[in-house]
């Protein structure tokens, strides 16, 4: 394992570096498991959004389930039905529900301090890990 620069140590989780990719342990903590499903990684593929940008972990873990579970033909384009992308304002990204009862209760609440809980990885060695976004958008696309 290569260790990770010194001067790199203090850096915020939004860094971009065309060297490495930030992950928030947030979603590992939940059970997630990298290589990320093809529903995953086709939802930050057709959002363009890094791993470290969002918070809608939760509501993709259990899509992610049910999905595999019951053979649903369920993809990231079906999901401006029942959620929208939306920034709080620091160019991070949360599902707000499009319909007065949302699919999962409960699935946007917070964990406390998961800002400050995040590592790098150096890209090259994931497989595929330089196609993955290098600087945040400010605007999702879904």
């Amino acid at each position: 394992m290569e260790r990770f620069p010194n001067c790199l140590i203090g850096i915020f989780d939004q860094t971009s570096s065309n060297e490495w990719l930030c992950f928030l342990s947030f979603p590992f903590t939940l059970g997630f498991r990298f290589p990320f499903s093809d529903f995953i990684m086709d939802f930050f593929r057709t959002t363009g959004l890094s791993f470290s940008q969002t918070m809608v972990w939760r509501v993709l873990l259990v899509l992610d389930r049910i999905k595999n579970n019951h053979v649903l033909d369920l993809c990231v384009n079906d999901l401006p039905v029942v959620y929208r992308l939306r920034s709080h304002g620091s160019s991070r990204f949360l599902f707000y529900s499009t319909i007065n009862n949302p699919l999962i209760l409960r699935a946007t609440s917070n964990e406390e301090e998961w800002k400050t809980k995040f590592f790098f990885v150096k890209r090259s060695s994931i497989p595929g890990g330089e196609s993955f976004p290098v600087k945040w958008l400010t605007k999702g696309r879904i």
